[in-house]
């Protein structure tokens, strides 16, 4: 496979997209098919089948270079596929007619073998500037049993050749150039290579949007009520009624006895003043103290009833 074909400015586009933009001129279709066979023989340099592919798995550039890739769900798989076996290159040969029937006449195989009623009618039917030898060629590959397809890419690229050489087309890519420079698809569906580019992105600084103040929002004034004094009603407490006990009143000394040494001394005293009172007059003084002192006693047990009532 060519190096420029990795080039990573050059836009590759499907066989498919530059189809359906327009019919190839034949000896475009002729250098493209050319093109298709030594990508396929790069890739069978090693002995390994690429796999069922179509004509939207198979992308060119402007520069006329061609990359064959298998396809996710191809038209141009081989029926033995379908039973079970194994890719091979048998079985790629048969994609490479798919391809080859799609470029030279206008439509896919199997749509042509609906419009046909179920065969699979030559290319010529819808491109009638292709001749006997390209019709069978292309039916060949197409050929439902893989013996008898042929197995040499080389044999193939052999008889398109003899075609160009009858036709007076040289071998280059030109032809393929200017085909794919004028029916390219818009940008937007160019199958380009990656291309690796730095992404610098500049964010501008936020802009705080002005936030409004939160509304004030004015309470009304509640005026200040005192509560009311909590009044317990505390029940009085039971009177309880005793009975009366009687005082008695405690049993006093007697006057005469407490009273005796003051009257006794008033008596001695009598005595110091009256020395010359007679003998008979000393005994007197005791009596007349008894009868004072009875009726100071009788004085103050009254008193002591009389409180006692009250």
């Amino acid at each position: 496979m060519n190096a420029r074909n990795h080039l990573p400015n050059v836009a590759r586009h499907s066989l498919e997209a530059l189809l359906i933009e327009g019919r190839v001129p034949l000896d475009a279709a002729l250098q493209l098919a050319q093109a298709v066979i030594r990508a396929l023989e790069a890739e069978h340099a090693t002995n390994q089948p690429v796999g069922p592919f179509d004509a939207g798995s198979v992308t060119v550039d402007v520069l006329g270079q061609v990359v064959v890739k298998p396809a996710a769900d191809p038209e141009g798989a081989a029926p033995e596929l379908a039973a079970g076996s194994v890719p091979d290159l048998l079985s790629d040969v048969y994609s490479l007619g798919a391809v080859f029937y799609r470029l030279f006449a206008g439509v896919s195989h199997v749509e042509a073998t609906k419009r046909a009623g179920g065969h699979l009618p030559p290319p010529s039917r819808f491109n009638p500037t292709i001749d006997d030898t390209l019709d069978a060629l292309v039916l060949t590959l197409l050929d439902s049993d893989p013996m008898e397809r042929p197995y040499r890419l080389s044999a193939i690229s052999a008889q398109l050749a003899a075609i160009c050489s009858e036709m007076g087309l040289e071998a280059n890519t030109e032809a393929i150039s200017s085909w794919v420079a004028t029916h390219r698809p818009a940008a937007a569906s160019a199958l380009a290579e990656p291309v690796t580019i730095p992404l610098v992105v500049t964010v501008p600084p936020a802009i705080e949007a002005p936030v409004a103040p939160a509304p004030v929002v004015a309470h009304a004034s509640i005026p200040a009520v005192a509560a009311p004094p909590v009044v317990v009603a505390v029940a009085p407490a039971p009177v309880v009624t005793r009975p009366s006990v009687p005082t008695v009143a405690a049993p006093r000394p007697s006057p005469a006895r407490q009273a005796a040494p003051r009257i006794q001394w008033v008596l001695e005293a009598d005595e110091e003043e009256a020395h010359d009172e007679s003998s008979d007059a000393a005994w007197e003084g005791p009596v007349r103290f008894d009868l004072w002192a009875a009726a100071s006693a009788g004085v103050v047990a009254l008193g002591v009833v009389i409180i006692a009532l009250l």
